[in-house]
């Protein structure tokens, strides 16, 4: 993630876009880019998330980049890696998560995340449009650091 120098930067209009299509296309409250670091999550884009950052330590995100599909959870109240989450239990009160992982020189550094405060379901064409959306915001990513560079 250091080599994409993208930590703490700018928001992007074309990611923020890519996070509204994904509020419509899944029908959520709250869409986001999450690149996780060391000691914290940070959002790169967000529509429906009111802070710019959250502990890494609580974050479902973390679990998403642990591997390399889609992570689902249909009711966060149900499922023992999160049903004690103060994000679970608390504000937002997250029920439905689905992140896919973004994946940069092998190595996944965040995810393009969807959450909702109502347990859902998540069929496999739903699974494969997270991922495309995540590649979509990958490739975005690597656009923006070549533009730094190539740019005065």
């Amino acid at each position: 993630m250091h080599d994409l120098n993208v930590l703490d930067t700018s928001p992007e209009p074309a990611l923020d876009e890519l996070v509204e299509f994904a509020r419509q296309r899944f029908m959520v409250p709250t869409a986001f880019i999450s690149l996780v670091a060391e000691s914290r999550q940070w959002f790169k884009a967000k529509a429906g998330l009111d802070v710019g950052e959250a502990s890494r330590e609580h974050a479902f995100c973390d679990h998403t980049i642990r591997q390399r599909q889609v992570l689902v959870v249909e009711d966060a109240r149900v499922d023992p890696r999160f049903m004690n989450n103060p994000f679970v239990i608390g504000p937002p009160r997250i029920r439905f998560y689905a992140g896919a992982p973004l994946i940069y020189k092998q190595q996944a550094i965040g995810s393009f995340c969807i959450i909702n405060k109502d347990p859902r379901s998540f069929s496999d064409t739903d699974r494969k449009d997270l991922v495309v959306l995540a590649k979509a915001t990958v490739a975005e990513l690597e656009m923006s650091r070549a533009r730094r560079f190539l740019l005065p």
